[in-house]
């Protein structure tokens, strides 16, 4: 799977971009990286290559946005979930199981215990103030553990 290297916003826009157009619908995309590492600029991107024209803001107080376009996104935030039961209980859960559309999650981290076995995960790695590396590989086995959010 590729890796990416990212000195500007409009490059994680253009990874987000590739993401969608390289991966089959239905996809769930976990992304894994600490506070301002460019998931959400990442989904923006995602959005793009959708087709999908509105804004695209974190949903960090509402935790999931649906978003219509040529393809639907489901964008989910769960920073403020602590873990599946939590997501199971806001009535998430749905969203782990989208055939029309791609699911992206921010702090995936946070719900391994429920994670599908198939999915995409996208790691950030600050590499300075502006610099970004974009690892992204595809499970079929155990969640990883969570380490890194």
């Amino acid at each position: 799977m590729p890796k990416y290297h990212s000195s500007c916003a409009e490059d994680t826009r253009k990874a987000g971009r590739r993401l969608v157009r390289e991966n089959p619908e239905g996809s769930i995309i976990c992304l894994y990286g600490p506070l301002a590492a460019g998931k959400t600029t990442l989904v923006k991107g995602m959005a793009e290559g959708l087709g999908i024209e509105e804004p695209i803001v974190s949903p960090s107080y509402v935790l999931m946005r649906e978003y219509e376009g040529e393809i639907p996104l489901f964008h989910l935030d769960l920073f403020r979930i602590n873990s599946g039961d939590e997501f199971i209980e806001a009535g998430l859960e749905e969203y782990l199981l989208v055939e029309k559309g791609f699911t992206a999650i921010e702090w995936a981290g946070r719900i391994n215990d429920i994670l599908p076995e198939e999915r995409l995960e996208v790691k950030f790695e600050l590499r300075g103030e502006d610099e970004r590396g974009i690892e992204v590989t595809r499970t079929e086995g155990e969640p990883r553990d969570g380490s890194d959010n």
